[in-house]
């Protein structure tokens, strides 16, 4: 389960994973054994189909899946379709398939006539439900992947696990955090409970995407680095790319570049196996972003354009990081390819506008509109891109102390005027007193900010009180081991959550409710 669809760019070496089909596997560990134990057979098999199958099962573990098509293909090729496992093995050979690239309904045809939910069925929503996901059609995605899980109740736990892994990639992209951990605590059950050890690395890096998307970066590096040595205990491709994508990402987000660059030649050398559209593009990001800290603007935007494909602009993944369009929108400003900033601007204004009601989307096409040539500057570009827009690309010596970005602040025009203020050059102590707030204003904040504020998230509240205390947007960033543009997504949020466009009337509104003693702490 670390392959994706053939658009998602996840196979980097079609003849070399071909070249493994005719290599012996045998099991070598407990958890092969486990897994072949647990995998369907029946009594009516052959010897030859059962060796056949065992074998495909392995190569899919080892991350071999063209030599694991070639036996399944065998395989059913013998098998009578009247036998019990007959529809587990089509199930395998669909997900198989679906991760080449292959068109696998020949395969589900092949099955159909069968009403009651079943492996195949299950395997198969799952495919459409990833394959929608990623053109950009995330409700039915999502729909479709609930539904594999109501009917995965009564088939074999491995794939019920595949049916929460999808599930739980989903909720990552569109950061329903709690949710998301709740499916992979349910993915630990299912392994244990079937005796998958062989795929017992994927909580760990998974939950290793979340702390990355959290801001906590030595977390998300150690899980990473603990789901990598776990698949390797167990001879397994399973989440390695993911991992070693979580990890170098989150290195370059610490500010050292040296030990990103690693993490994305380690991901490189597994060049056999396979890795989902998210880790693609993780990936791709991160070299991108390398780019830019070694040679600017200009280079990133020529890696960008190269790597586009890979960068999942239509899928749900492409907001992992809120900010990640509007950098791809400012990077290629600053560059001056205009055609590639609407490019990227046009991804996520068609990704938000055909899945209305995702606040997420929202949020991030708001952003990249800030950033977009043409625009007229709000205060979000202001806060997003003020504090360093001189200061050019991070250096990659530099990037240690600061602790950047990964997506290095671009040389951007400075907004002139009054929204200048919000990026914290001006302290909302020193702003003139014709900008404070009157005693009706301090009223109202009392009774109609109690709402807006509850609204607010953990983290929201911590980097508005922050803030609030004077400090920049980098300032911030460094204070809490974030980085600056994930700081400006929160912080846009609570100027929008609160209908303010001043740190000066958000410093008066916590100041004003700190000193009233409110008992109700916002967010709770």
């Amino acid at each position: 389960m670390n392959g994706g669809t053939q658009a998602d760019g996840g196979r980097e070496d079609t003849e070399r994973g071909r070249d493994h089909a005719d290599a012996p596997h045998d099991p070598t560990s407990m958890s092969d054994a486990l897994y072949l134990i647990g995998s369907p057979h029946s009594a009516d098999m052959s010897d030859e189909a059962r060796t056949q199958l065992d074998q495909a099962r392995i190569r899919f573990v080892r991350g071999d899946l063209y030599g694991a098509l070639k036996f399944l293909d065998e395989a059913l090729g013998e098998l009578d379709s009247k036998i019990p496992a007959h529809r587990d093995i089509l199930a395998f050979r669909v997900l198989t398939g679906s991760m080449t690239g292959e068109d696998t309904e020949k395969w589900v045809t092949i099955g159909s006539g069968r009403s009651d939910p079943d492996s195949l069925e299950v395997v198969n929503l799952c495919v459409r439900s990833h394959q929608k996901w990623h053109q950009g059609q995330l409700v039915e995605g999502l729909w479709l992947n609930q539904s594999a899980m109501q009917k995965s109740h009564d088939v074999i736990p491995m794939w019920r696990l595949y049916t929460q892994l999808l599930l739980a990639k989903k909720l990552i992209d569109l950061h329903v955090s709690q949710q998301a951990v709740r499916v992979v605590q349910e993915m630990r059950a299912t392994i244990d409970g079937g005796g998958l050890l062989a795929f017992n690395s994927l909580p760990d890096a998974l939950l290793a995407t979340l702390d990355l998307q959290a801001g906590r970066f030595a977390e998300a590096i150690d899980r990473a680095g603990a789901a990598i040595a776990l698949s390797d205990q167990r001879r397994s491709a399973v989440s390695v790319k993911l991992a070693h994508s979580v990890a170098a990402m989150a290195h370059l987000l610490r500010g050292e570049p040296d030990l990103a660059a690693r993490q994305l030649a380690a991901y490189h050398r597994r060049s056999a196996y396979y890795a989902y559209p998210d880790s693609v593009a993780r990936a791709a990001f991160t070299e991108i972003a390398l780019a830019a800290a070694e040679g600017g603007p200009h280079r990133a935007v020529e890696l960008m354009r190269t790597k586009w494909s890979q960068l999942a602009t239509t899928s749900g993944c492409l907001v992992e990081d809120p900010a990640r369009a509007a950098w791809m929108v400012a990077m290629a400003r600053a560059a001056g390819d205009r055609d590639l900033a609407d490019r990227a601007l046009h991804a996520i204004e068609q990704l938000a506008q055909n899945n209305p009601g995702v606040p997420v989307l929202e949020s991030a096409a708001e952003h990249a509109r800030s950033a977009a040539p043409g625009r007229r500057p709000d205060v979000v570009t202001a806060l997003d891109f003020g504090t360093a827009a001189g200061a050019g690309a991070v250096r990659p010596e530099a990037a240690a102390e600061r602790r950047p970005s990964a997506l290095p602040q671009p040389r951007a025009h400075r907004p002139a005027g009054p929204l200048a203020t919000p990026t914290g050059e001006t302290s909302p102590r020193s702003a003139p007193s014709s900008s404070r707030p009157s005693s009706r204003d301090t009223d109202e904040a009392t009774a109609d900010q109690h709402d807006r504020l509850a609204s607010l998230t953990q983290r929201e509240i911590e980097i508005a009180r922050h803030v609030a205390r004077g400090l920049t947007n980098q300032q911030v960033a460094r204070e809490l081991e974030l980085s600056p543009h994930t700081v400006n997504y929160h912080l846009r949020n609570v100027f929008r959550k609160l209908a303010i466009t001043t740190r000066v009337r958000l410093t008066t509104i916590l100041s004003h409710l700190d000193s009233h003693d409110d008992p109700r702490e916002p967010g709770n």
